[in-house]
């Protein structure tokens, strides 16, 4: 298989398990912005507000830096960050 393949499969499957935790959340909330509009809002919520804000921007400025196997980690770790403070969001937080 090729490795591009391969990381595409890898990006639709987080981004699926992401969308797919994000919509059950949100049905259950006010709605997408409440996570954007939320004032004043737990510190996990900054967290993982800041975590994919950091992670578009890392990502957008691929194109200028270029790819590398550091870049990788940097936007894993990042995305990771924030799906991770999203389900502690839920669990310590309970509405």
């Amino acid at each position: 298989m090729h490795s591009t393949l391969i990381a595409l499969a890898i990006f639709a499957a987080v981004a699926l398990i992401h969308f797919s935790y994000v919509d059950f959340r949100f049905r259950h909330r006010d709605g997408f912005w409440w996570y954007w509009l939320l004032n004043p809002a737990p510190p996990l919520m900054w967290v993982s507000r800041v975590a994919i804000v950091t992670a578009l921007i890392a990502a957008l400025s691929v194109k200028f830096i270029g790819t590398s196997e550091t870049m990788t980690f940097v936007l894993i770790g990042l995305v990771l960050v924030h799906i991770i403070s999203l389900v502690l969001l839920e669990v310590l937080e309970p509405r």
